[in-house]
């Protein structure tokens, strides 16, 4: 029968090294050789193989997010931006991103799109890149989202309209000035217990004032 110190060299002998996975140090097997009794061996045991799978359940998303902004400038009357005031209003309707989530497993994978079961994150950098993030009331009623199935080597498109971003996208980018801006999105999605977070390439668009 093994002896409490046997244990915790199994335990060592069970450690994956590759990549870290499972990485016990020289204290918590000291501690583990002291205090684990006989009796709880298939026990620990048992909780190797738990974290194990755990880790697996970590690996890398199949899915790839790509953020598409416009090839040509984009071109905005002077009525389209917005200023830097309090309370300032609209979007720039001017502006509309789209972005690309694509499968690059064998597998299909779900996801949901909209309402309170998925966020963008939308973040831009440039000469008049204005952050206008939403302050006010919101209602406490649940919106669900759609259920978006993608097949393996498949995509789906969506649609960033005005710059909006955030929670039920009501947060948004401004432009007050002409110039070169760089674009990037986040795009986090629940589904039941599992949240998703992808985040895309960063992508320049340039606007023109007239």
């Amino acid at each position: 029968m093994p002896t409490s110190r046997g244990v915790g060299e199994q335990a060592q002998g069970l450690v994956a090294t590759g990549g870290g996975v499972l990485k016990f140090d020289h204290f918590a097997l000291s501690v583990l050789n002291s205090v684990c009794p006989m009796s709880m061996n298939t026990l620990f045991l048992s909780c190797l193989v738990a974290l194990f799978v755990y880790s697996l359940g970590m690996a890398e998303s199949p899915l790839k997010l790509e953020l598409l902004v416009p090839h040509e400038p984009v071109t905005l009357s002077k009525a389209d931006l917005v200023k830097l005031d309090f309370g300032a209003k609209g979007p720039v309707v001017g502006i509309t991103l789209r972005y690309r989530i694509t499968n690059t497993g064998k597998q299909a994978v779900e996801i949901r799109h909209g309402g309170d079961e998925s966020t963008n994150s939308l973040s831009i950098q440039g000469p008049g890149a204005a952050n206008i993030p939403y302050r006010g009331p919101m209602t406490a009623d649940y919106h669900m989202g759609e259920k978006v199935t993608i097949g393996p080597g498949e995509s789906q498109e969506f649609q960033i309209k005005g710059l909006a971003y955030g929670a039920r996208n009501m947060s948004r980018w401004s432009i007050t000035k002409a110039g070169d801006y760089e674009a990037t999105l986040k795009f986090s999605s629940r589904t039941g217990r599992k949240v998703t977070t992808l985040t895309s390439n960063p992508t320049k668009f340039s606007v023109v004032i007239k």
